[in-house]
């Protein structure tokens, strides 16, 4: 066995021989096995460390820049990683998506403050660009982001349930309402009334008077308190008649019209018999006989309600639109005058008749 130690090549070379008897003819002179163990030189070069220095020039810079931004932003209640994720994107440091934890969050805070009252002083946008100057101006958290929401979510909506309350309102006084043009008609006709024997001449006259009971004749009741159309609904009937002559309206009509209807028709005749009859002239029209008329007249709140305010008597957070319009048609005068209700009592008025027709006008 030889040793051979090379100071220059850093290896150590161990050899052996071995001679084989006259049994192994494979080797003549022997076999030799070499086996070398070179020992690597372990140093830092100069190099490296010029490399070391470099990436660190790059990276320290980086991290002062992040380091500052996340200062400055006030955020504190995060660990490095997490901000450092934060700032990088939702990829670095295998950091997931934080939206939906972020979500969920604002969603408990809402159900919070659902059930909570609106604190004293809160002051509520009236526009997207006014809620977004506030946020930036007065740094609001969260919780008091919600409110807002939730202010302002209910301020909208019950602005919007005012305009609808006010539109059914103006449509039904629309509706409702006679027109000036026909409410001086009638003050005109009332006047002519007192001042025109004409206008007072009896309907219909004396030897018409046993035609209003005559069942060969054509029969027609007409309830209103609108002069103008009465007129229209006789005309047309009259002129649409083959036989004008046959044909009878029994105008019924109340006290306050009775004396401007009845001169409308003095004046202005017709090839018809015309009677004009008003509530007051019927004797058995008592409180005792008809119940509706005590409740009618005795209801001071259905004048009030219908000549006040509605919106301001009405609980807007407990009643809809639909509601409120069935209310407002409800205790229209239309439904709560006597004149609606006359049609239960026509065989009170119209007696000794077989067939009449009906109409009934707002």
């Amino acid at each position: 066995m030889q040793l051979h130690i090379s100071p220059s090549m850093r290896s150590i070379t161990i050899s052996r021989s071995a001679s084989i008897g006259n049994n192994i003819n494979s080797v003549t002179n022997g076999s030799i096995d070499l086996m070398k163990i070179k020992v690597a030189a372990r140093h830092i070069s100069y190099r490296t460390i010029f490399h070391t220095f470099l990436l660190l020039a790059f990276l320290f810079p980086f991290l002062f820049i992040l380091t500052a931004l996340v200062t400055l932003e006030g955020v504190d209640k995060c660990s490095s990683l997490d901000c450092l994720g934060r700032r990088i994107g939702p990829g670095f440091l295998r950091r997931s998506d934080d939206s939906g934890r972020l979500f969920g969050d604002f969603y408990k805070i809402l159900n919070q403050v659902s059930t909570e009252k609106l604190p004293d002083g809160l002051l509520l946008p009236d526009s997207f660009d006014q809620l977004v100057s506030g946020l930036k101006s007065k740094q609001y958290d969260v919780k008091t982001f919600a409110f807002m929401l939730r202010g302002t979510m209910e301020k909208f909506e019950r602005e919007i349930k005012e305009s609808k309350f006010s539109e059914l309102l103006n449509k039904h006084f629309a509706a409702s309402a006679i027109p000036k043009g026909i409410h001086c008609l009638s003050l005109r006709l009332t006047d002519e009334y007192s001042s025109n024997a004409h206008a007072r001449k009896q309907l219909p006259s004396p030897e018409l008077l046993p035609l209003l009971s005559d069942n060969s004749y054509h029969h027609f009741v007409l309830s209103t308190d609108n002069i103008l159309a009465a007129s229209v609904v006789v005309t047309s009937t009259v002129q649409s008649s083959l036989i004008p002559e046959k044909i009878v309206f029994h105008i019924i009509t109340d006290k306050k019209t009775y004396a401007g209807m009845h001169s409308w028709f003095a004046l202005n005749p017709i090839p018809a018999i015309i009677e004009v009859k008003g509530l007051h002239q019927f004797d058995w029209l008592t409180r005792e006989n008809v119940p509706v008329l005590e409740a009618v007249e005795n209801h001071k709140g259905i004048r009030d309600y219908y000549h006040g305010n509605h919106i301001v008597g009405s609980n807007l957070s407990e009643t809809t639109p639909h509601k409120f319009a069935s209310k407002l048609q409800a205790r229209s005068p239309r439904y709560i005058s006597l004149l609606n209700h006359i049609r239960i009592y026509l065989p009170e008025v119209i007696t000794c008749l077989i067939y009449i027709i009906f109409f009934q006008l707002p």
